[in-house]
């Protein structure tokens, strides 16, 4: 994980290099240098030291959710019955082990957990909270939310701040 010092050495260059990583991932040296007005030879190397100093995270496909026929999207809120470490850990080790989960965010406020789940259709989303989700004795209360939409989704982030 890179250190705030790391991100304030950024010059224009390495902040350009990563807003094209971000909108594609796939992008290599030459195709950058193309479009930010720098050698290859140069993107190459500043892309190896954003790697090296873990800017760059990992490089991933975003797959069309549609086209892989998952219909269902949801925020699910979960409140543990006690703040204890042990209920934490059986918790997130539930978590861990269930792939329609695909984000798990620790919260302040009255809640402990948001998850973002991802299933085929409403009787699988079912499945998925009675069988794994309510089942837990550490989880006190859970409450859905299905998204019927969604109108700004990006894995960017804002550059301006590093």
């Amino acid at each position: 994980m890179a250190t705030s010092s790391d991100a304030t050495q950024l010059d224009s260059y390495d902040r350009k290099i990563l807003a094209e990583l971000q909108e594609d991932g796939s992008l290599g040296p030459v195709e950058i240098s193309a479009r930010i007005n720098l050698s290859a030879s140069q993107c190459s190397r500043r892309m190896q030291r954003l790697r090296d100093r873990g800017l760059i995270d990992r490089t991933v496909a975003i797959l069309d959710r549609e086209a892989l026929k998952l219909g269902i999207s949801a925020i699910i809120l979960v409140r543990l019955g006690s703040h204890s470490a042990e209920n934490e850990r059986l918790f997130l080790e539930r978590i861990e082990k269930l792939p329609e989960v695909v984000a798990c965010h620790y919260v302040t406020g009255d809640l402990d957990f948001i998850l973002h789940v991802v299933t085929r259709d409403l009787v699988s989303y079912e499945e998925l909270l009675r069988k794994n989700l309510l089942t837990g004795a550490e989880v006190s209360a859970c409450r859905s939310n299905i998204i019927l939409r969604t109108t700004k989704e990006t894995t960017s982030l804002p550059l301006h701040f590093a």
